[in-house]
């Protein structure tokens, strides 16, 4: 690993076991890494209040990439962020609440919850349970959207997540997306669509990671599972998709490693 001097992780599916937990084994394999003085970043489409107890159990990270790339802090600063247009926020909240779509957005400050959606609420609940499990209290900052609120005025969105299983509501909203010229969606996992800012990726985030640091590719090694990772390979010469990733990650990859419920990232380092 002489070459390597920026790790890069995704959570879900990835650093993460299907208990959405790091196992002790995998948090001193990558407490070891940092100790090598290679950097470690968490990159997930989260939301960075939910990626915080994960930098916590790792003992910290030299960059977190939230929301699917449309920010990046290093220790506590801010060094790209890419949030969505005003006007665009407000007119998918209009379509969402017009056709009574569950959603979460997620601006600089608050994690807000289409109202009514116990699923969301459970989430939350679920994510605070969890934090206390693993030691790492959390508190977030979440709010009820109620359906009669204006839509206007949120100028931090980084992302907006429609939770739909019905494919047909699912491809009408997209085709509502498409209209919008400074916005782009893409999958996040089942029955799950971002909208994000038109320039938004994980691979332009981490090309600003790596202008941070002053690196190549030749010194990145990048770890995911699903399509919202791909981009991000084009930045690496290390692709690792794990044993559980889909397969347009595994054609793409340098390597595959164990799945994630085989501390697969670990094991590979």
């Amino acid at each position: 690993m002489s070459d390597i001097k920026l790790v890069v992780c995704d959570l879900d599916g990835t650093l993460l076991n299907d208990e959405k937990m790091i196992t002790p084994y995998t948090a001193s394999v990558m407490k070891k890494v940092r100790e090598m003085g290679i950097a470690v970043c968490l990159a997930s489409g989260r939301d960075e209040q939910m990626m915080s107890i994960y930098e916590k159990q790792l003992g910290g990270c030299e960059y977190m990439l939230s929301d699917n790339g449309a920010l990046v802090r290093s220790k506590e600063r801010v060094i790209y962020c890419n949030f969505l247009e005003e006007e665009d926020v407000a007119s998918l909240l209009t379509y969402l609440n017009g056709h009574q779509m569950t959603f979460m957005m997620y601006s600089a400050e608050v994690m807000y919850f289409s109202e009514g959606s116990e699923k969301l609420q459970k989430r939350i609940n679920n994510y605070e349970a969890l934090s206390q499990k693993v030691g790492c209290p959390v508190k977030l900052k979440v709010r009820e959207f109620l359906r009669s609120g204006s839509a206007e005025g949120y100028k931090t969105a980084a992302k907006i997540v429609a939770y739909e299983e019905d494919e047909a509501v699912m491809e009408a909203y997209k085709k509502f997306v498409d209209g919008l010229i400074n916005v782009h969606h893409e999958p996040t996992g089942y029955g799950l669509l971002g909208a994000f800012q038109s320039h938004v990726s994980k691979k332009t985030a981490l090309e600003t990671i790596m202008q941070d640091m002053g690196i190549g590719k030749e010194n990145v090694c990048v770890f995911g599972d699903y399509e919202n990772d791909l981009s991000m390979f084009a930045c690496a010469d290390y692709r690792i998709c794990m044993g559980n990733g889909v397969q347009a990650l595994k054609d793409a990859a340098s390597s595959v490693t164990l799945s994630n419920n085989d501390d697969g990232v670990a094991r590979y380092l």
